[in-house]
Parts: structure tokens; C-alpha cells; sequence
């Protein structure tokens, strides 16, 4: 993959622009042959880290954990250890950034909570972390309470799309906070989690090539595919995803 160059110059661009100097990231390590710990460890100066599988059940698949870490841009072996990562996992869709501006307790702990989701009375984990699923959870499928949580634990949110194109959500948060307070679990329902799984049917056809005559953008083809699995979702359809969407496309 070639460096998407672009992305670090809006990074810094972005950070200059809300007067703060760290670029945190949220890495997913979910089904992934290598393990960042060991080279976070190794860095100097140290990088704050924190795995939101902290106080989980998950606590101790460390290597399959979902990472934050806050790199100061005004250290080179932080900004190159960020270079590697987009290099590396961002067109794997691993890679999140946020620019906030709380402390970076206060923000691993708001994370972690805010990916601890409840749907039915049981306990699940909402991979808001994804940049595949997280423009549309926040977009479509969040109540407004529960968007706001997102938003108020960083300035701006950061991703690159799947045609490799930065994107940004900006909040209203841009003062200094020093502690903030969210719900300790994101509570879904019923129409939530089938959106959410509709999201995972739709990137299953997206991988098919098939489907790549739609269009150009892979970005508009998960849009239309999409659209049919939400449509297959309200027909209560249980069949073959795949086979429904040939026979309406």
C-alpha cells in the first residue's frame, strides 16, 4: 500500500487547528497475525497505552485487543510509529484516530465504556473502533443521546473510507476538559442490532466481485448494498444474503 501521505498532513493539520499536540489511536487487532504491544513497550519516549479490554472478560487476549494510544507529533519516534501504523493497518481498516483534549485516563476509560454494548440482558461488545462500522452506527443507528456520548470524548474523529480517503467528524467539544462522565454501557434494541448486522451482510457482498460492476467507488457500493440488506432485513428474509441481492440488483 502506498502511504497515504494526505491523511498525516491532515492529522497534523487537525491538530494544529484544535491546539493540541497528541494524536490519539485506536487500533484493532481483531484476527490479526502481529501483536503492537511489543513495539509500543519499545519506544522511547513512552507512549500512553491502554487496552479496552481492561476489566473485561476479554482482559487477557491482549494480542486480539483493541488499542489506544496517544503519540505527541512533536517527537519523531511518536510521529514515525504513526507513520508505520497507517502504513501498515490502515487500509486493513484497523486504524482510528481521535484529537481529544481530555486526559488520557479519562478518555480510555469513556472509550472502554462506550464499547461495552447491552442488548436483550446480555453483554457484547460494540466495535465502534471499525472504521467500517463506525460512519454509519454514528450516522444511522445511535439514538442522538447516544451519538453525543461519542462526541463529546473528542474534538474531531478521523478514518480513512474504503476508497483509502480521509474522513472527519467534528464535535462541539473544543475546550480543554478535564473529566468527563458517559453512560457505562451503550444500550442497543432490536432495530439497532439488525442495522448493525446489516452492516456486516452488506460488507460480505461488497468483497464479492460480482457486485464490483455497480461502481467505481467501493464506498457507493456499500451504500447500495447496503440498502439491500437493510431491505432483506425488514422483509425478514433468512436465506442467502448473497443470492437475495442478485435477484434485485
Amino acid at each position: 500500500m502506498k502511504l497515504p501521505i494526505p491523511w498525516l498532513e491532515q492529522i497534523e493539520q487537525v491538530c494544529a487547528r484544535t491546539e493540541v499536540q497528541e494524536v490519539d489511536l485506536l487500533l484493532d487487532q481483531a484476527t490479526w497475525s502481529k501483536c503492537a504491544v511489543p513495539g509500543l513497550q519499545q519506544l522511547s519516549p513512552k507512549v500512553p497505552w491502554f487496552s479496552l479490554f481492561t476489566g473485561t472478560p476479554e482482559e487477557n487476549l491482549l494480542d486480539q485487543a483493541p488499542l489506544l494510544m496517544r503519540l505527541d507529533l512533536t517527537i519523531w519516534q511518536h510521529k514515525a510509529w504513526l507513520e508505520e501504523l497507517i502504513e501498515h493497518c490502515a487500509a486493513d481498516a484497523r486504524l482510528m484516530v481521535l484529537i481529544s483534549n481530555l486526559p488520557f485516563e479519562e478518555l480510555s476509560h469513556a472509550l472502554r465504556a462506550l464499547s461495552q454494548l447491552q442488548w436483550g440482558g446480555q453483554a457484547g461488545l460494540l466495535r465502534f473502533y471499525d472504521p467500517r462500522i463506525f460512519p454509519v452506527l454514528v450516522n444511522s443507528i445511535l439514538t442522538t443521546e447516544q451519538r453525543a456520548e461519542f462526541l463529546r470524548v473528542a474534538c474531531f474523529w478521523g478514518w480513512l473510507d474504503r476508497d483509502d480517503q480521509p474522513q472527519w467528524l467534528q464535535s462541539n467539544c473544543l475546550t480543554k476538559q478535564s473529566s468527563i462522565e458517559v453512560e457505562p454501557c451503550v444500550e442497543l434494541n432490536d432495530e439497532q442490532c439488525e442495522m448493525i448486522g446489516c452492516i456486516s451482510d452488506a460488507q460480505k457482498l461488497l468483497v464479492r466481485v460480482e457486485f464490483d460492476y455497480l461502481d467505481d467507488s467501493k464506498e457507493r457500493r456499500f451504500e447500495m448494498l447496503y440498502t439491500i440488506a437493510m431491505q432483506a432485513s425488514r422483509e425478514n428474509y433468512f436465506g442467502n444474503i448473497v443470492e437475495y441481492a442478485r435477484q434485485r440488483l
